[in-house]
């Protein structure tokens, strides 16, 4: 079992590589982001690892500088 400080550092990393506000996280849990907030520093332990499965389930954002209005994937032969 990992510690709570790694749990967070990772939970942070991860918000971070997926590009997520701590807003966008709280509000996937349900919570405020001022308690997601202390969650992240560290102050909520029993709360760290339901914030990293929430962080994990969510997309990450995208920079699509046309508006999302093209279609992604593979293209055809």
């Amino acid at each position: 079992m990992w510690s709570t400080s790694h749990v967070v550092r990772m939970m942070r990393t991860l918000r971070l590589d997926k590009r997520l506000t701590q807003g966008q996280v709280a509000k996937e849990m349900g919570i405020s982001q001022a308690l997601y907030s202390t969650i992240e520093l560290g102050n909520k332990p029993r709360a760290a690892d339901e914030a990293f499965m929430a962080i994990n389930r969510m997309r990450a954002r995208t920079d699509r500088t046309d508006g999302g209005t093209k279609k992604t994937g593979r293209l055809k032969d």
